[in-house]
């Protein structure tokens, strides 16, 4: 039997983790997010439920409104792994407008990471047409544009998780970017322009994030896909290190919680804490104002894709 796969076509849609109950509301936890254009494959449905049971293109699991998505073939989804032709959008957030100037109606918000299909390059001066995942074709600021580093792969082959994701290209090396240094550093920039992004439990956007979700959004893009929660699973890139091999771009593990290391003590994260329920950075030196001793001092595992 073939697979059954679809598309995001709302701007996002939470993935919980259960139904909804008997009176049509859903209680059940928000787990992630997806975003417009990223593709799921659907794994149980009741035609009486509104929610589906879906997994991700990095193997998360969980039910989703079937309302937020379309249904797409084998061959479709393989098409739209045409980087030259299915673009994400690189800044928090961009309009989709129905004329190409800044005066132009907005049609619809993509946040960042959305896919969205190239019509025409440069249609005026600074602006491309595009078409949004959920069909309406727009114009969009082409510097809002970017080449996707990540793909469906996982969602196309019969792979388990532990054989897919431990053998999907060297990450150090993938799409081009053989430098680990030049990667490092590519990852502590992605995770900054988070920086005081409010925290959003299963949040992964300019609009709210969480901790996981911060370093997924950062490895992501750099095409890199690991876990989504804070945890090390065997099955993906991360692999548990030393605290003392700690570098730029590895993570630091906490009950319940993890952080970026930046280097010289420093860490980002996104927290839920009272006083800063935020994306910052914090230290862990003692002799720092941002050192935060309930962390610093519950350090539980550190974990690299460098190894």
């Amino acid at each position: 039997m073939e697979k059954q796969l679809g598309v995001i076509t709302a701007e996002y849609t939470y993935l919980r983790s259960g139904m909804e109950e008997s009176d049509g509301r859903n209680r059940t936890g928000i787990e992630d997010e997806i975003f417009a254009g990223w593709a799921i494959r659907i794994l149980q449905e009741n035609p009486a439920k509104d929610f589906v049971k879906v997994e991700t293109h990095y193997g998360y699991t969980g039910y989703v409104d079937r309302r937020d998505f379309r249904r797409v073939t084998r061959k479709e989804l393989e098409q739209r792994q045409d980087k030259e032709r299915f673009l994400r959008i690189q800044t928090g957030e961009a309009d989709l407008l129905d004329q190409p100037k800044v005066q132009g109606l907005p049609l619809e918000l993509l946040l960042k990471n959305s896919i969205v299909e190239l019509l025409e390059r440069e249609v005026a001066e600074g602006w491309s047409k595009v078409r949004s995942a959920s069909g309406r074709e727009g114009y969009i600021h082409t510097q809002n544009l970017k080449r996707r580093m990540d793909h469906d792969g996982y969602l196309l082959t019969e792979e388990k998780k532990a054989d897919y994701f431990q053998n999907w290209e060297n990450p150090v090396c993938h799409d081009g970017l053989a430098d680990e240094e030049v990667l490092r550093e590519r990852l502590e920039d992605s995770a900054r322009e988070f920086l005081g992004t409010q925290y959003r439990w299963g949040g992964k956007s300019s609009q709210g994030i969480d901790c996981s979700g911060l370093v997924f959004m950062s490895y992501l893009d750099q095409g890199i896909l690991i876990y989504r929660d804070a945890d090390i699973k065997e099955a993906y890139p991360v692999k548990r290190i030393p605290v003392e091999q700690l570098k730029k771009g590895d993570l630091l593990f906490f009950p319940g919680h993890v952080a970026m290391y930046l280097g010289e003590g420093k860490y980002i994260h996104a927290t839920g804490y009272y006083q800063t329920p935020y994306v910052t950075i914090n230290s862990l030196k003692k002799s720092d104002p941002d050192y935060r001793p309930d962390l610093a001092e519950n350090i539980t595992e550190c974990g690299s894709i460098f190894v």
